[in-house]
């Protein structure tokens, strides 16, 4: 039986990396794979001193972002190398990578015939003839730049912006009754020969408050949006099969996912504590995350049962826990289901599920804590949990580029969107009105 978040490739010592996705994170040996389309990239991160772990690594639009962890940043005395290779290991030629560190410092450069590039360029300016030092007494010959900034709100309209420049940062304030609340703000930047600006750091700012990003490749910030990562995969035939079951080892996998998403952290190589999950085992890795914060517990006979399908009431206690690791939960004022007494094991779980708006069961008044769970229900309740809803509008537009499955055609279908919202890494401009997808 195919499992949804297995992958056949593994790391330098033999551990699977579950599954490839467009979004990842560099393990001990600087070693990330990421995955858009048909296409799988490999990618190491390293400086001139040592191979660095826990660099975010993306591939959108067939570019690849790469974010350093705080103890790395882009200097030409220490520069930083990105290698790009494709699922056979061949060099990849010609993709444009960008790096960025904590101070939001940005390099773009498209990769050479070794898959490589390597960032910040060093460079020498001045007189002399194109020396590295000639000219008033060693002068480095820097001019500041001129920059033209463009911005357009959300309904495509120009924005007049106040526009200030220092230390090569620019500084924009929008005019009186423009804010940052509800709305978003595409911004690019071209020099003065009119080309595109790609690494310009930008912060936009209101009369109360401010957001800062650097352009893209493209010379464009999208200001402010947030990032939701997919969180779940399909089958390798193609197909999501909503109505299939999720093991328990599948759910501890979407857990573990959002929690190092939320943190900052990098779900690393560890022991799990249960008797029937190996080191070599695909999940293992996951299960001994979500051990770390107590999310699970397993059984009495110090098992977990990864294999096991997980239960509506199992799952939904899963769900609390995470959600009480950074926020107070909500209890219901009164049991709403006829088959969760008090007396289950899970009511205080499922009860507060109910407070929280997650779930509101079936039309009997049911619950069926003890039934198994479906992926369409899965993903359904932690886009509730974790605050995220789909763009119908956005997704109805590009829907060839944002559903790949071959069994989820049918619009009407009561979980559609919310697959698509759980499958897809995107933008976002949470507002008064909801979720608004931007690219």
């Amino acid at each position: 039986m195919q499992r949804t978040e297995r992958s056949k490739d593994t790391n330098s010592e033999g551990i699977a990396i579950v599954p490839p996705t467009s979004t990842d994170r560099t393990d001990k040996n600087g070693y990330a794979q990421v995955v858009e389309g048909e296409k799988t990239y490999n990618v190491i991160v390293e400086d001139t001193k040592a191979k660095i772990e826990n660099a975010a690594v993306e591939v959108k639009d067939g570019k690849i972002s790469v974010i350093l962890p705080d103890g790395n940043k882009l200097n030409t005395d220490n520069q930083t190398t990105v290698t790009v290779s494709g699922k056979d290991n061949t060099a990849v030629k010609d993709i444009s990578v960008t790096v960025t560190d904590k101070d939001n410092k940005t390099a773009t450069k498209s990769t050479d015939a070794n898959g490589k590039i390597t960032v910040p360029v060093k460079t020498s300016t001045g007189g002399g003839g194109g020396s590295s030092s000639g000219g008033s007494g060693g002068s480095s010959g820097y001019v500041k730049p001129s920059y033209t900034v463009k911005v357009v709100d959300k309904d495509g309209k120009t924005v007049n912006v106040n526009k200030t420049v220092k230390d090569d940062k620019i500084t924009l304030t929008l005019p009186s009754g423009k804010t940052l609340d509800d709305n978003y703000y595409t911004i690019t930047v071209t020099d003065n020969k009119g080309k595109t600006t790609a690494g310009i750091d930008v912060t936009l700012k209101d009369k109360n408050n401010s957001v800062s990003g650097a352009t893209d490749a493209n010379g464009q910030l999208i200001m402010p949006t947030n990032t939701h990562n997919s969180y779940v995969v399909g089958y390798e035939d193609g197909a999501f099969k909503p109505e299939n079951n999720m093991t328990r080892a599948e759910a501890a996998a979407i857990f573990a996912r959002n929690i190092a998403e939320r943190k900052g952290e990098n779900i690393s190589s560890r022991k799990s504590s249960f008797k029937d999950v190996s080191s070599k085992d695909w999940f293992n890795n996951y299960i001994a995350y979500l051990e770390k914060y107590k999310v699970i517990s397993g059984y009495d006979d110090k098992t977990f049962k990864p294999d096991e399908h997980i239960t509506r009431a199992e799952f939904v206690t899963m769900c609390m826990r995470f959600y009480a690791l950074d926020a107070k939960t909500v209890a219901a004022k009164k049991n709403i289901f006829n088959d969760v007494p008090k007396s289950h094991w899970a009511s205080g779980y499922i009860y507060s599920a109910v407070g929280m708006g997650w779930i509101n069961g079936y039309s009997d008044s049911t619950f069926k804590p003890d039934s198994n769970i479906t992926r369409a229900e899965v993903v359904t309740i932690v886009n509730r949990v974790t605050g995220r809803a789909a763009d119908t509008e956005y997704i109805n537009k590009n829907m060839s580029a944002v559903n790949k499955f071959t069994d989820l055609k049918d619009k009407s279908y009561w979980a559609f969107y919310e697959i698509l919202e759980a499958s897809n890494t995107h933008n976002t401009v949470d507002g008064k009105s909801g979720e608004t997808w931007v690219k």
